[in-house]
């Protein structure tokens, strides 16, 4: 068995304790080394936790993995390691960073600019229009960033919509295996996060969405950015505690307001409040922080100055709708397929807009 199987075994063994697997690794310098060690040697090392010593000490664990990892050959999924080198660098400088990860998709898992978006299931209607407010503005950047975001309910549905609306990248940390999607309502989605970014995480095949899943999974998504944003919150919920994990990480944390009496953003305040978020007014607020606006804005200079007005017109329509052929393009600015289909040539070739699969474009 290789180095990956015994990292994939580890992890398991230490779930919600990574910083003694971490230890572990450090002290006897590779995974397989700690599976190799007496049982007198561990239980030195580790007083107290007789079952984590017969898990390490047996091969029950390591056949497991080796069956997780066979699987991912299998499915065409992605297991990397915290040795490899398309291991999320950012997350990699965590204390608590997992020691392998599982990924479906089209992108890899670092980058220039990451983005976390973040908070309550229970939402309000006016937080996907803050979610929209954000993608479109990071839409126009000329380096544009990728969305980390959860998939369950409310924001982090919201945040993956966003992104693909506009444009961008996403990437979906879950709390279950790859083999299923939670929740189901996202099973629409799923495929689009994977056709323009990824679906990550810790747990093997037939994982259930069990509680304290989301809770280890919000470390992830705070660890894979350099800035957590928290769009709606109340006094409790997971997106604080995302919020504070990337506190807690050195990254920057924003939050937008609300009223003092409106409990729905009561958690936001509370953040503002204590220090830990940054009052976010708008996108432009969280770019400057994170030194993002320095490079300017794709759509703000003499670049869109010189495009004329029939591909000004398609570049509105991909910027209100995402993803669009040119089917879609042209009933919605009164021009024929053909006529669509000319400009979306031209345009690819000036840097306008993107090809993806299944013939549709977004813009750049």
């Amino acid at each position: 068995m290789d180095e990956k199987v015994y990292l994939t075994a580890l992890n398991k063994c230490f779930f919600g304790s990574w910083n003694i697997a971490h230890r572990l690794l450090q002290h006897f310098g590779s995974a397989k080394a700690v599976f190799s060690a007496g049982y007198r040697e561990l239980a030195g090392l580790l007083p107290g936790m007789d079952a984590t010593l017969i898990h390490l000490t047996t091969g029950e664990l390591t056949d497991g993995a080796f069956n997780e990892l066979e699987y991912c050959r299998r499915e065409g999924l992605q297991a990397i390691s915290i040795n490899d080198d398309g291991y999320p660098s950012r997350l990699a400088q965590t204390p608590e960073a997992p020691l392998v990860l599982f990924s479906r998709g089209s992108r890899r898992l670092d980058g220039a600019r990451f983005l976390s978006i973040v908070g309550t299931r229970h939402c309000t209607p006016m937080s996907g229009k803050y979610c929209d407010m954000v993608a479109e503005y990071l839409s126009s950047l000329k380096v544009k960033p990728v969305i980390v975001s959860g998939m369950a309910y409310g924001i982090d549905t919201f945040a993956h919509r966003s992104a693909l609306r506009y444009g961008l990248d996403t990437i979906a940390v879950t709390a279950t295996g790859l083999d299923s999607v939670y929740p189901a309502s996202n099973r629409n989605l799923a495929p689009r996060i994977e056709e323009r970014g990824a679906i990550v995480t810790e747990f093997w095949q037939q994982t259930p969405p069990y509680p304290f899943n989301f809770v280890s999974r919000n470390r992830i998504v705070a660890g894979l950015s350099d800035g957590t944003l928290v769009v709606e919150s109340r006094l409790r919920g997971g997106s604080l505690i995302t919020a504070r994990a990337a506190f807690n990480y050195n990254r920057e944390v924003f939050a937008f307001p609300g009223r003092i009496e409106d409990e729905c953003f009561a958690g936001c305040n509370e953040l503002i409040a204590a220090d830990i978020a940054h009052l976010a007014r708008g996108a432009e607020d969280i770019c400057r922080e994170l030194e993002w606006a320095s490079e300017g804005r794709g759509g703000g200079n003499g670049r869109w100055k010189s495009v004329p007005p029939e591909k000004m017109a398609v570049l509105q329509v991909l910027r209100r709708g995402g993803e669009m052929d040119a089917a879609q393009i042209a009933a919605s600015c009164s021009r024929s397929v053909s006529q669509v289909s000319y400009l979306l040539l031209e345009m690819e070739i000036e840097g306008l807009v993107k090809h993806i699969s299944a013939n549709k474009y977004v813009n750049l």
